[in-house]
């Protein structure tokens, strides 16, 4: 097995503690310590930190292992050998929360969820935040690994404009893609966030009405922050620029107000 983190020393040591360590061995038997990590450090903020972890032969094709990594971490697990966790911090995880407040107000019946493992072949995957048209069954909740629990219709990402955060958002969203091509029609928004130490600026005139937000018309990512991309019917990405008192209509009828995000990392 071998680790690579990606984050501040810190979060090494917190992610790799003894009880990780426990956890691997009792579930496989193992009496060794894990050795030789290598580990690879950036300094960032807490919430663009990713922890990345091969695991050869595919060692995670078990279930009980898989249960038990899942209990302690906010992990995804791709191609039965690679272990991802993510470390989000407080203004994503808010900002998770007003995205499915949005969706429940526009669709009382439908379900909306943060975080919640869904299957994707074999891959096991976390939304950001995700919205079901349909509430899933009970057995998908309870075991949504053993028992397939389906993607969402709408599907959110939340990164910093920085990499490995946002590789691994955009890479996440391009595999899911190519997997579920002609299978299900899932819609896709993904939101970046600036990498700055201080607050964005403020609204200058929150007595304005929100307008319809026009594409950047741009064929690649904006470099600056915030931005938003919509995938469209054909996955294709659209690209708009997050500024106060704008909004996009997503296919499924939800009318995304930009000053819900711009609200949460504008507060000093």
């Amino acid at each position: 097995m071998s680790v690579e983190l990606i984050g501040s020393e810190k979060t090494v040591q917190s992610v790799f503690n003894d009880r990780y360590i426990d956890m691997y061995e009792k579930s496989h038997n193992r009496t060794d310590k894990l050795q030789n990590l290598k580990r690879r450090g950036s300094e960032g903020k807490t919430g663009q930190q990713v922890v990345e972890v091969h695991f050869p032969d595919g060692k995670l094709n078990n279930l009980s292992v898989c249960q038990m990594i899942h209990l302690y971490y906010n992990a995804e697990i791709v191609n039965c050998d690679r272990l991802i966790i993510k470390h989000d911090g407080g203004h994503k995880e808010i900002i998770h929360r007003r995205l499915l407040n949005v969706c429940e107000a526009h669709n009382g019946n439908w379900f909306a969820a943060s975080n919640v493992i869904c299957m994707i072949g074999n891959d096991q995957r976390r939304p950001d935040a995700g919205a079901w048209f349909q509430w899933l069954s009970y057995d998908e909740l309870h075991e949504p690994i053993k028992n397939c629990c389906i993607p969402p219709d709408l599907w959110f990402e939340v990164f910093y404009n920085k990499d490995p955060d946002q590789e691994n958002a955009l890479e996440k969203i391009d595999m899911v893609q190519r997997d579920l091509d002609a299978i299900f029609n899932i819609e896709f928004v993904a939101i970046a966030l600036p990498d700055e130490r201080s607050p964005f600026r403020g609204n200058p005139n929150p007595e304005t009405i929100s307008i319809l937000a026009n594409q950047t018309g741009q064929n690649t990512r904006p470099y600056l922050a915030p931005y938003l991309i919509h995938w469209n019917a054909n996955n294709i990405p659209v690209y708009y620029i997050i500024s106060w008192n704008r909004h996009i209509v997503l296919r499924c009828g939800v009318i995304l107000h930009f000053n819900i995000i711009l609200d949460i990392i504008s507060k000093p």
